[in-house]
């Protein structure tokens, strides 16, 4: 059969396989960001590990079976479904849902939520596609998650030999980490040796480096993922983890706001309770902030409005009473709230977009939080709406920042947009399925295993935190941490307004302000990993500059899929045996 050129071949045909193949990987790689998101708090854009995975199956398929040849666009459609499935995180399974079951204490049965969290995503490709005319093609916007995704794809296809290369690179990495984790499921843990004299309550005793968390737990995801975050990010985050653990734990169970743990224990469950409001602090006015500035630097000489056309009507006129509805019905959210939430969630997703097209990096935590803010205001005292509204826009926005990234590249790819959103249509419904099915053998009892050193949940911690500061006021706050909490917050806003002050040489001195609060929350093992990880690619960059940029991101990616699989499957076993 001859090979028909992209602009020829019969679309329909093609994007059905890569629609198909999409949901396979994305239901395997969604398993990745569960159990990151549980982990660190972070999860990965994966469009171009998805790019990767989906050329070599289908190059390989076409020269052992003789199969059609794979093309760029379905390259494309391929990978949209797969990140759509991955970006199924931002409806809340790792941050507000987890965080909703905590504190009321309600159940949450299996596909009431994947049809909340389907719901929820299916509106950020509502919002997604009114954007996309005036976003897409906006020079001002470069969305360089969406451009690397173009590249990589044009690429492998001009040099089929490299990807191979990159495949191999990934799949060993994956295999190494998968079998190490398997063979030996008890991770090393060494000590760093130090004490600090106790004082106040803790007179006359020490506290040693392990009840502080510093040992060093070998893990591979952990280095993996401190490699792609970059040497500025990681060595904030080991700041804020010396400031929080050895810097504030000490004097925070000296003067008694804590009790200590059992001596030859970590006493991370001990103050993490505490640590959490200085941190969440930082985290927020760091995000809020620098959300203004690039809003304001933006919009300066631009106006940016949705173009809306008869699609975008009907989808919304369908989708809008499913989600009023199932925010009465599951969380007995007012009237007048859920229907608010609709709209505030496109409004969000429009500041979401429009950060992630200038600067890559999507402000969800921010964005959430001021959700949160809006409806203490509009529903005082009901932690409910609060949290569940909150999920409503800041899942909305994630999956049109996630789609926006994958239309970019469409664009440059030439991919016809209505493929890309049927993909990521059919991409959401797999990862909803796949990772809330994962998430409830998971994580069984949210109270119990969340917010511990197995799961630290940092975005749990902080939707969690939040929800009670706002709607049960100060006194839920540990007076002690409120001037901590103070404390954090100026020093996060004068962080960020420097960066309008200082040259712009001087920027990657200034250290990330969301960085060292997610240090605040992260027990310091955790954090001490991913340092090391970012010093060692930071040298084999300067040693190895080529080999470091053509095959770091696929090792990484490898070792963060091998451990988080098993890590999945020893958490399955466990329960099971």
């Amino acid at each position: 059969m001859p090979t028909l050129a992209p602009n020829t071949m019969n679309h329909t045909a093609h994007s059905v396989r890569a629609i198909l193949s999409g949901m396979l990987f994305g239901s395997i790689l969604t398993v990745c960001n569960i159990y990151m998101g549980l982990k660190v708090g972070w999860t990965l854009n994966l469009s171009v590990l998805a790019a990767l995975l989906g050329f070599i199956f289908w190059h390989s398929a076409h020269a052992l079976f003789n199969t059609r040849k794979w093309s760029v666009t379905e390259s494309n459609i391929q990978q949209t479904a797969t990140s759509a499935a991955c970006s199924t995180m931002a409806a809340g399974l790792v941050a507000p849902i987890p965080a909703y079951l905590i504190i009321t204490d309600n159940p949450f049965e299996y596909w009431p939520m994947v049809i909340w969290m389907i719901a929820i995503s299916l509106l950020g490709i509502c919002v997604a596609s009114a954007l996309r005319p005036a976003m897409v093609d906006n020079p001002r916007l470069p969305f360089p998650a969406g451009i690397a995704t173009a590249e990589v794809i044009t690429d492998i296809f001009d040099n089929g030999n490299e990807a191979k290369k990159k495949i191999r690179a990934l799949f060993i990495a994956a295999a190494v980490a998968l079998s190490h984790r398997i063979i030996l499921p008890g991770s090393m843990k060494l000590s760093l040796g130090f004490s600090i004299p106790g004082y106040g309550a803790l007179t006359g005793t020490s506290i040693s480096a392990k009840n502080l968390g510093f040992i060093l737990e070998p893990s591979y995801m952990l280095l993996a993922f401190g490699s792609i975050i970059g040497l500025k990010s990681a060595l904030s985050i080991m700041l804020g983890c010396i400031i929080g653990w050895i810097g504030l734990g000490p004097y925070i169970l000296g003067q008694g706001w804590e009790q200590a743990g059992p001596a030859d224990t970590s006493w991370f469950v001990f103050l993490v309770d505490w640590l959490l409001w200085p941190g969440v602090s930082l985290m927020l006015a760091s995000s809020i902030t620098s959300t203004a500035i690039v809003l304001l630097k933006s919009n300066k000489n631009k106006r940016l409005a949705l173009e809306w056309r008869w699609q975008e009507y009907t989808f919304l006129a369908l989708l809008t009473p499913l989600i009023v509805s199932l925010q009465i019905t599951f969380f007995d959210i007012s009237l007048f709230a859920a229907i608010l939430a609709v709209p505030l969630a496109f409004v969000f997703a429009v500041v979401a977009a429009q950060v992630v097209g200038e600067t890559g990096i999507p402000p969800m935590g921010a964005l959430g939080k001021m959700s949160q803010l809006s409806f203490a205001v509009i529903s005082p005292g009901n932690i409910s709406t609060n949290l569940m509204t909150g999920n409503v826009s800041g899942g909305a926005a994630g999956q049109a920042t996630d789609l926006l990234n994958d239309l970019k590249a469409g664009y440059l790819l030439g991919t016809p947009p209505r493929q890309q959103f049927i993909a990521q249509a059919c991409g959401i419904v797999t990862g909803c399925i796949v990772s809330a099915a994962i998430f409830m053998v998971l994580i069984p009892n949210p109270a119990t295993q969340l917010m511990t050193e197995q799961w630290p949940a940092p975005g749990v911690a902080i939707w969690k935190s939040v929800a009670i500061a706002l709607t049960e006021g100060l006194e839920a706050i540990p007076q002690s941490a409120r001037y901590a909490m103070f404390i954090g917050i100026i020093a996060a806003t004068i962080n960020e307004l420097l960066l309008l002050v200082v040259k712009q040489k001087w920027h990657r001195y200034l250290p990330s302000m969301s960085a060292m609060g997610l240090a605040f929350v992260l027990p310091a093992h955790v954090s001490i990993m991913l340092f090391i990880g970012a010093v060692l690619a930071w040298f084999l960059r300067l040693l190895a500059p080529k080999w470091s940029q053509r095959f770091m991101l696929a090792i990484a990616a490898g070792c963060i899929a091998g451990e988080s699989i098993a890590g999945v499957i020893g958490s399955i076993f466990y329960l099971l045996f």
